[in-house]
């Protein structure tokens, strides 16, 4: 099958995963399947008003496998770019 050449899919969710308050026909059963054969899921969004938690405890409610660490929001995005120099200014400062 094509989906075994892969190790992790990204997901948006919005038209791909759901429409408004209903899964995609055929989605959860999708999903929970290349789940099963050892594709990691990751799901992405630009909604960044609703926590991780927030946003996976909605696809269980669809049906759709998912847990807080297999989401992925704007906001977490953005904090991980800003992280990433601020890190390393702090790394160099220590070193100094």
């Amino acid at each position: 099958m094509l989906i075994d050449g892969y190790v992790t899919l990204l997901l948006d969710l919005d038209g791909v995963v759901y429409l408004g308050g209903r899964a995609v026909p055929h989605a959860p059963e999708s999903l929970a399947e290349v789940g099963r054969r050892g594709v990691r899921l990751a799901y992405v969004t630009n909604n960044a008003s609703r926590t991780s938690a927030a946003v996976a405890a909605h696809l269980r409610e669809l049906g759709v496998p998912a847990t807080a660490a297999d989401i992925i929001t704007s906001a977490q995005a953005v904090a991980r770019l800003v992280a990433a120099p601020m890190a390393t200014a702090c790394t160099a400062i220590s070193w100094s």
